[in-house]
């Protein structure tokens, strides 16, 4: 349960920060305050100070995060402080009737394996599966908890806040190119220190690259695209 447990520190640290706000109150009013008013009002009620992102730039991109679709499949290179290296894959079929069959396959080295298919829709293909051992991959590696894309991220893109308990900064800083597809590099840290890294393209349903680290620095988790498999046009 080591990684498990340690993975998440840094939501943990980040709920902490905010007081009686939960993360999801503090993205709200971060991105519905834009202008300097309301950002100075913001401040005033709740201690935090808050730095919004600008208008982003016009885009055709369209981002369909966490929409995975029939005939994808995705697999990552895989590395915790304590199962060590392995394997983690999720392969998508249809169902019929907008549900979709999904398998998921864990296998680390060491010689631990987990294997489990879910039918359902998208909400409850995710609910079932973060009940298994397979849960830290998909709560922390697919489905981000840091990800930040509802208009979609591009480079330079940042935003942060702070309090007397200390600050947080999430920030898109460069591009990359996993299994041949471009995405865009995003951090984030608390209290100056790096604790997540992503990779995110708007070609694809899930990060192509996650890391966790603790306040130390040291790496806790690590997920890489190593393939990725395209749904046939017109199936």
């Amino acid at each position: 349960m080591g990684v498990r447990r340690r993975s998440f520190v840094a939501i943990a640290g980040l709920t902490a920060l905010s007081g009686c706000l939960s993360v999801d109150d503090i993205t709200n009013r971060a991105r519905s305050e834009a202008s300097d008013r309301a950002g100075d009002e913001f401040r005033d009620r709740t201690g935090i100070d808050v730095e919004t992102p600008e208008e982003p730039p016009e885009t055709d991109e369209e981002w369909r995060l966490y929409e995975f679709e029939p005939g994808e499949r995705y697999e990552y290179r895989i590395e915790t402080e304590e199962d060590g290296p392995g394997t983690f894959s999720w392969t998508v079929e249809d169902a019929g009737e907008d549900r979709l069959v999904v398998d998921t396959e864990l296998v680390f080295e060491s010689g631990d394996e987990f294997a489990r298919t879910v039918t359902g829709t998208q909400d409850e293909v995710f609910s079932e599966l973060l009940a298994t051992p397979a849960a830290i991959f998909i709560g922390s590696g697919l489905h981000s908890p840091y990800v930040v894309a509802d208009e979609g991220v591009y480079l330079g893109y940042e935003w942060r806040f702070a309090t007397d308990e200390g600050s947080f900064r999430y920030a898109v800083e460069d591009t990359d190119t996993y299994v041949g597809t471009d995405c865009y590099v995003a951090v984030t840290e608390i209290d100056g220190t790096t604790v997540h890294e992503s990779c995110l393209s708007p070609d694809l349903a899930f990060p192509a690259f996650v890391a966790y680290y603790d306040e130390s620095g040291e790496q806790q988790l690590e997920m890489e695209l190593l393939e990725y498999d395209v749904p046939n046009e017109g199936s």
